[in-house]
C-alpha cells in the first residue's frame, strides 16, 4: 500500500503520522537520499543526507520519537515486537505527486532502535555520463567499452560514490531496440523501461551468482551485475564476458589499479582478468560550489548556508590495453602496474578533481574531505 504524504503537517503535531509525513516531504524537498532517526538518553535525533553529508534537521522527546519509529516498523512490515535483532524493509510513498520507495533498516544500539531510511525515486530519468561528469578520455573509453559486442567494464567506488547510477548511464546507451538488456540487482533503484531486471533474494535462493546463471540461458547481449561481491558471481560474469555478451558491474575498490588486486582476491587468475575486462573506472561524488552564494555562505537558502548544492562526479579510467595486460598476467606488483597505466593515459582522480577546482565547480576543502588531505 502506498502512503501519502499529507500537506499542512508539522512535526510540531504531535502524532507520530504528523511527524513521519512532515519529516518524508522535508526530506525530499531538500533532496535526501537517507533519513537518520538516532535515539539518545533524552529524545531523539533527526538527520538528513545530503549531498553525501549528514545535517542536524530536527529532535523530539523521547515518547514521539519512539511512536515514529514504530509507525516506520508498521508501514516497512517488521516485526514491531522485536527490538533485539535488526531489521529490513521498505515501503512505498507520495510526495508531492513523486513516487518513492522508503527502504528501512533498524538497528539496537544502547540507547534504543537507530533507524535509516532511504529514499529512492524508483522512476527517476536516468542521466547521461556527460551530465555525471564524465568526459575526455574517461568516457571515450569507457563508451567504447560498453557499445562493444563483448568484454566486461568494471565501475570502482566505495559506498555511496555512484557506480550504480553510472551502470544505469551505461545501460540507458545500449537500450535500443533489437538487444537485450538483463539486469541483477541488490536493490533495483531505477525501473528502466526495456531492460529486464531482477531483484535477488537470497533466502529465496536468487543470488547474484544464480541469477546470472539463469540470464545466460536467456539469449541476453548485455548483462548488468549491481556488484561482483563474491568469487562465484565474479567468475560467472568473466565467462560471460569472455563468451559473447557485454557486461558492466562494480566492485568496492579504491581505485581502478587496486581494482585488479580486488578482483584476484575474488578468486580471478591473472589472465582472466586481462581477457575478459576492457576498462575500470574508480569515481567519486564531490559537492557543487553552490551558485548563488559561492564566497558568501551563511544564509543562503538554496544550500542551507553550507556553500554547496548538488554533486558532480570525478573519474579516472584504466583502459586493459597491451602493457596494462601483460603485467596483469605477469603478476606484477601495485606499485609497477601504477607506473604502466600512467604511462598509457591514466589520470587519477585526485589530479581531475583539481581541474575541477580550478574551475570553480567545487573546492579544495571538498577534495580534502572526500580523498583526505
Amino acid at each position: 500500500m502506498q502512503i501519502a504524504v499529507r500537506e499542512g503537517l508539522s512535526a510540531d503535531d504531535g502524532s507520530a503520522v504528523g511527524v513521519l509525513d512532515a519529516l518524508y516531504r522535508e526530506a525530499v524537498r531538500c533532496g535526501a537520499s537517507d533519513i537518520h532517526f538516532e535515539r539518545t538518553p533524552d529524545g531523539g535525533r533527526i538527520r538528513l543526507r545530503v549531498d553525501g553529508v549528514l545535517r542536524e534537521h530536527h529532535t523530539l522527546p523521547g515518547r514521539l520519537f519512539d511512536r515514529v519509529v514504530m509507525r516506520i516498523k508498521v508501514l516497512a512490515g517488521m516485526d514491531v515486537a522485536d527490538r533485539r535483532q535488526p531489521q529490513d524493509g521498505s515501503h512505498p510513498i507520495l510526495v508531492e505527486e513523486r513516487s518513492l520507495d522508503a527502504r528501512v533498516s533498524t538497528l539496537p544500539t544502547v540507547c534504543g532502535e537507530k533507524v535509516v531510511v532511504r529514499l529512492v525515486r524508483t522512476s527517476a530519468t536516468v542521466p547521461s555520463l556527460e551530465e555525471l561528469g564524465m568526459h575526455g578520455d574517461v568516457l571515450r573509453r569507457f563508451r567504447q567499452a560498453v557499445e562493444a559486442p563483448h568484454g566486461c567494464a568494471v565501475v570502482c567506488g566505495p559506498t555511496g560514490s555512484g557506480k550504480t547510477t553510472t551502470l544505469y548511464a551505461a545501460m540507458a546507451l545500449r537500450n535500443r531496440t533489437g538487444a537485450n538488456l538483463c539486469s541483477v540487482e541488490d536493490p533495483v533503484e531505477i525501473r528502466m523501461p526495456g531492460v529486464n531486471q531482477v531483484q535477488i533474494h537470497p533466502r529465496a535462493g536468487v543470488t547474484f551468482a544464480a541469477t546470472l546463471r539463469s540470464l545466460l540461458r536467456q539469449d541476453p547481449n548485455v548483462i548488468m551485475v549491481g556488484e561482483m561481491r563474491d568469487a562465484e558471481t565474479a567468475a560467472v560474469a568473466c565467462s560471460a564476458a569472455l563468451s559473447g555478451q557485454t557486461v558492466l558491474t562494480t566492485l568496492h575498490a579504491s581505485d581502478a589499479v587496486a581494482a585488479v588486486d580486488r578482483l584476484s582476491d575474488l578468486g580471478l587468475e591473472g589472465r582472466v582478468i586481462a581477457s575478459a575486462v576492457e576498462v575500470i573506472v574508480a569515481q567519486r561524488l564531490l559537492r557543487r560550489l553552490c551558485r548563488d552564494c559561492r564566497d558568501a555562505r551563511g544564509t543562503c537558502t538554496t544550500c542551507g548556508g553550507c556553500g554547496y548544492s548538488g554533486r558532480i562526479g570525478v573519474f579516472e579510467a584504466l583502459h586493459i590495453g597491451d602493457a596494462v595486460r601483460e603485467s596483469i598476467i605477469g603478476g606484477e606488483p601495485l606499485h609497477r602496474r601504477r607506473i604502466a597505466a600512467r604511462e598509457h593515459g591514466l589520470v587519477p582522480m585526485r589530479e581531475a578533481a583539481a581541474m575541477l577546482c580550478s574551475l570553480r565547480i567545487t573546492d579544495d576543502a571538498e577534495v580534502e574531505r572526500v580523498f583526505g588531505p
